[in-house]
């Protein structure tokens, strides 16, 4: 099987935000690169329609270092589009996002981020 992934993958688990449909959902990461992220949201949002694919939400990560936020780095925030959303069997949402059009700004803290991973 080919892995057609442009950016490398790195499993980290960290805390998120997205904000859909007018609510704010705490999510925490599973994987992320410089393409994009995979969530587990923990809350029920309303029917999941604010989640579905194609949807483009605003996403806040929470960088941290050894495992605590990083003081010297502020949360990651842009946008993402839905391009995957599964259904758990515990309830919850997993999600496969895309980063769009990122500001400069984001795109180099998440590549900062990112590099003290590898």
């Amino acid at each position: 099987m080919d892995n057609r992934r442009k950016h490398t993958r790195f499993a980290v688990a960290i805390a998120a935000e997205i904000e859909a449909g007018g609510q704010t959902v705490e999510a925490e990461t599973r994987d992320l690169s410089e393409g994009g992220v995979s969530l587990m949201v923990s809350e029920t949002v309303a029917g999941y329609a604010a989640l579905a694919e194609g949807r483009t939400l605003s996403l806040t990560l929470i960088l941290t270092q050894d495992g605590i936020e990083d003081p010297e780095e502020a949360p990651f925030v842009g946008p993402a589009s839905v391009m995957w959303s599964a259904a758990t069997d515990g309830g919850q949402m997993q999600l496969g996002l895309r980063f769009a059009a990122l500001p400069a700004d984001a795109r180099a803290r998440l590549q900062r981020f990112l590099t003290k991973l590898a």
